[in-house]
């Protein structure tokens, strides 16, 4: 099944490009997109049930140029009537939560949403925000365009704006997740690696209150703008 995730990982980022209308080369199982090289490397430990359904667990990194792989790393759950639909549901969430983000980030962003300067940069960073990963009764508070998500981006615009100003292109990373309800719990990581400091000032956050618990992540890809 390794071999399963990691061939519908690397379609996916193929059918993206390709809607992107984004050139690019392939070697060795890698893409070269714009001079950048992506690999993938998948984990996944096996399907489970749960109320008659598979339940399929994925971990997919995302390689660029050789790195570790940890700056876009988003671990999935995918659900379905069979094994074969829960693994392409992990693989369907994986690519608008990280992958669609990444490619964005490199010039291939296959999305139809309308992109302004106010909206996209972040102390001087352009951002590329993955799609919000939800589960659970969505709280009003975390509908796109409401007031909470405006915090938490004052937020994490406080944290890019101590970030050492590039030379050249880089790509980095913020990761928020956690569970709201009657016992929230969230953290943040920068580069794939768990920050105190941004999870404690993410936690201060009102976050929308729920009588049911809710799960929330997402990826905001940024990249640094070398015409400053």
């Amino acid at each position: 099944m390794l071999e399963d995730c990691y061939r519908h990982a690397l379609d996916a980022l193929r059918r993206h490009l390709d809607k992107a209308n984004c050139p690019f080369d392939e070697d060795d199982g890698d893409l070269t997109i714009d001079g950048h090289r992506l690999g993938l490397s998948v984990a996944f430990d096996g399907f489970g049930r749960q109320q008659g359904q598979a339940i399929a667990p994925v971990d997919i990194c995302i390689h660029l140029d050789g790195d570790e792989g940890n700056r876009f790393r988003v671990g999935t759950i995918g659900v379905g009537e069979t094994q074969e639909e829960a693994l392409a549901a992990a693989v369907d969430e994986w690519h608008v939560l990280a992958a669609a983000p990444v490619l964005a980030a490199l010039g291939a962003e296959a999305g139809t949403r309308r992109r302004t300067p106010e909206s996209t940069q972040l102390a001087g960073w352009d951002m590329f925000p993955g799609r919000a990963g939800i589960r659970g009764a969505v709280p009003s508070g975390l509908q796109a365009g409401g007031p909470f998500l405006g915090q938490l981006l004052l937020t994490l615009r406080g944290e890019v704006s101590n970030w050492p100003e590039a030379d050249d292109f880089i790509l980095r990373s913020i990761f928020v997740m956690g569970s709201g309800g009657p016992t929230p719990d969230f953290q943040a990581a920068v580069d794939g690696y768990m920050s105190e400091s941004l999870t404690d000032t993410i936690s201060s956050l009102p976050w929308p209150a729920a009588a049911e618990p809710y799960f929330y992540k997402q990826l905001f890809v940024l990249r640094c703008r070398t015409d400053r």
